[in-house]
């Protein structure tokens, strides 16, 4: 098995942490580790090669953060094109048969087994030349995701874009519905085709940029004139939507995309006023704040706020509202987009 790391994404929503140059899932968020890395080290006991699809200003990140360059290939994107182009260029230089598994550098999968149990499960559907899916179980309803709609436990009734609040609880209380994580699993060969038949443009000028490209060793850069020659779209909207040949996998991963502050501080340990552990903070009568800095903090008579303080920039907001973070950023790219990169 060949996994496949898609390291675009920005992660706009945990600025002034994630950076242009440094986005989300190059920071070393968990013990010293980033998500990129975790996604390596999760994915390496089953997978014989590693292939990553970075931007290629981010390309040394990547390359100093990972585990055995000598069984990795990466292939430099100038400009994202989104995950359908990139596992296309990923595709065209494997066998029909290897057997992909498509995973996201900025995921956080907590539940070990379960992943294992679920990758084995997809990987012999994907010999029986099906594209599989991974759907989880939603915890609670959740506007920013897709859901997938299920006729069964194999087979994809629909796919649903990101609902309103209504809509995704209704989703979650029918029991047919489960988050789409971006996780799939298939035979390079079989989603080339599938690509060929349903997005022919995508596959035609993705196939021209990949033998158009420049390779140094294991390191394949794409050129910016090929990379805007491809239109721009995801897997979902160009195969998985419209394929036959959809299977699904369902389970509980444990899973975060670490979308928001609100996300994150979820996943750190709380002491007894459920402030976040963090041995910089000293809290007087304050409870269930997040922080995160490398300057002593002291809060006094504050509740439910998410503090970070970067060399830079101090971003103070309510819990709840972090989401909106991804505003700041688009003014700030305006007026100072140095904070920005």
């Amino acid at each position: 098995m060949i996994n496949l790391i898609l390291c675009g994404g920005s992660g706009t929503r945990l600025w002034p942490l994630s950076r242009v140059k440094v986005p989300k899932q190059f920071i070393k968020l968990f013990n010293h580790h980033s998500l990129f890395q975790l996604t390596q080290s999760r994915n390496a006991q089953f997978s014989e090669k590693t292939i990553a699809v970075v931007n290629d200003t981010q390309f040394l990140l990547a390359y100093e953060q990972s585990d055995n360059v000598n069984q990795m290939k990466f292939i430099l994107e100038p400009v994202g094109r989104n995950t359908a182009p990139a596992i296309a260029l990923s595709c065209f230089g494997l066998e029909y048969n290897d057997i992909v598994l498509v995973t996201s550098s900025d995921q956080l999968i907590k539940n070990q087994d379960n992943y294992l149990n679920m990758v084995c499960k997809a990987e012999k559907l994907a010999e029986k030349g099906f594209l599989v899916t991974f759907g989880l179980k939603p915890k609670y309803p959740e506007t920013g995701f897709g859901y997938i709609e299920t006729l069964d436990e194999e087979n994809v009734l629909t796919f649903r874009e990101k609902p309103d609040f209504d809509t995704a609880k209704k989703y979650v209380e029918s029991g047919r519905y489960f988050w789409n994580c971006g996780i799939f699993c298939f035979k390079a060969g079989v989603f080339l085709e599938e690509l060929l038949k349903y997005s022919p443009d995508i596959y035609y000028k993705a196939k021209e940029a990949y033998e158009e490209r420049v390779i140094n060793d294991n390191i394949e850069s794409i050129s910016l004139g090929n990379m805007l020659e491809i239109p721009s779209d995801s897997i979902d909207y160009a195969v998985m939507e419209k394929s036959d040949k959809i299977k699904v996998i369902c389970g509980d991963l444990g899973w975060s995309d670490i979308g928001s502050f609100d996300s994150l501080e979820k996943e750190f340990a709380k002491n007894q006023d459920s402030n976040n552990q963090i041995e910089h903070h000293i809290s007087i009568s304050s409870s269930n704040n997040f922080i995160w800095s490398k300057k002593k903090i002291v809060t006094i008579d504050v509740d439910d706020l998410i503090i970070v303080d970067t060399d830079d920039v101090l971003l103070v907001v309510k819990k709840g509202s972090s989401q909106k973070v991804k505003k700041v950023v688009e003014y700030l790219k305006e007026i100072e987009p140095n904070l920005v990169n």
